[in-house]
């Protein structure tokens, strides 16, 4: 799990390397400990991160928690592509990831096939060791792909017109 710990204040602003100790008072030898180099992160807010500008898929279930983020626009039957993806605390990701996923019919399906997904550490701001939710940022599986050229025109016709069945279809059964 990450152990998030404020920066004591008497750490020097231009120190090089940090010092961790730690005392394994544990008793049950199958247990372990490790620890990685500590962050001394620089904190910004989530809207001087992302900001109110950039596409972002926002999981359903925290929507409404962030109204200074821009969904990603869908225009003329074409998904705009996210730059960036806010999702819910580990409790509820795996039921949001169920229906945006690719069985689902959900932008999981196409988002997976152009990005790979970075995960952006964040905190709550007052409660760092809440479980808030996600930050991710999409960074393209290919940087020189471009997107296609859309051609839009309108044809009106009647409430009654049909093109014809559609191709899914079964067609009807035969009677004898």
């Amino acid at each position: 799990r990450n152990l998030r710990l404020r920066r004591p204040h008497d750490i020097p602003a231009n120190a090089t390397a940090i010092r961790i100790s730690v005392d394994d008072t544990s008793l049950d030898t199958d247990k372990w400990i490790a620890v990685t180099p500590p962050r001394a992160p620089q904190l910004r807010t989530l809207n001087e991160v992302v900001g109110s500008t950039d596409p972002v898929l926002i999981d359903w279930s925290v929507g409404l928690a962030f109204p200074c983020q821009r969904p990603y626009h869908h225009r003329n039957g074409i998904a705009e592509q996210p730059k960036w993806r806010i999702l819910p605390n580990g409790r509820n990701v795996e039921s949001a990831n169920s229906w945006e996923d690719t069985f689902g019919g959900g932008p999981l399906g196409w988002t997976d096939l152009l990005y790979y997904a970075e995960n952006v550490p964040t905190y709550l701001n007052h409660d760092w060791l809440q479980d808030w939710g996600a930050l991710q940022r999409f960074i393209p599986r290919d940087p020189a792909a471009t997107p296609a050229a859309v051609t839009v025109t309108e044809k009106k016709v009647s409430g009654f017109y049909t093109p014809g069945t559609m191709r899914d279809t079964p067609p009807a059964p035969k009677r004898h």
